[in-house]
């Protein structure tokens, strides 16, 4: 493993929780510009793992599923969509008011409280920031280094799940990110473009901001 490998996978599994870190020095209740600070420092590490695969490990974009879109793209994306917006909650609801509905309602109380042009930013960046992360950079890279793609594919979407422990908990990790962690994995596995992944996530954190936020308020 190259060092800048080395260096992508410490940026693509600490990087989030070391952002979570910050935020804890930032108080209860930081301002929006703190906020927006800390988006930005997030959105950073896609931009980190971007710059080590092209300058550091000398790769094309391919090698973590980017690439030009086509109309496949957003066939992709939109089935992607329905499946993870419309029919994955007819598994995870049940799981998530058996296990992680604590985790899910303080996540909710606090995503209310932030201004509605903030949750899009949120919900756009946010997907594109995992897909990057936890798809294309984790799973191409822990496959190469196991030899097993499915061992690569199943690190990485257990780091997606357990990345998510510190704001929704324990119980909504495994109930809610864990599921929709193997739907986007199975997707990307299967169309192996990163663009598509990243609409569809972003797409549906974004409307969640405007469904399911309110019923905090």
């Amino acid at each position: 493993m190259s060092r800048a490998t080395a260096l992508g996978l410490l940026v693509a599994l600490a990087g989030p929780d070391a952002v979570i870190l910050l935020s804890r020095f930032a108080g209860e209740n930081p301002s929006i510009v703190v906020q927006l600070v800390l988006q930005a420092i997030f959105c950073g590490l896609a931009v980190a793992i971007l710059l080590i695969v092209r300058y550091g490990e000398r790769l094309p974009m391919d090698s973590i599923g980017l690439r030009m879109p086509t109309p496949a793209t957003l066939y992709t994306a939109a089935l992607l969509f329905v499946v993870g917006f419309f029919l994955l909650p007819f598994v995870t609801d049940p799981l998530v008011r058996a296990f992680g509905l604590d985790g899910a309602q303080a996540g909710i109380a606090e995503l209310a409280k932030l201004p509605g042009w903030f949750r899009v930013v949120l919900g756009a960046t946010g997907g594109v920031v995992e897909e990057t992360l936890y798809r294309g950079y984790l799973i191409e890279r822990l496959a190469a280094l196991t030899g097993r793609r499915w061992l690569g594919a199943s690190l990485a979407t257990v780091a997606f799940a357990l990345a998510h422990v510190p704001t929704w908990g324990v119980g909504f990790a495994l109930a809610a990110d864990l599921p929709a962690g193997i739907v986007l994995t199975v997707f990307y596995l299967w169309r192996r473009d990163l663009i598509a992944n990243m609409l569809a996530h972003s797409m549906s954190i974004v409307i969640a901001m405007f469904t399911i936020v309110p019923a905090a308020g």
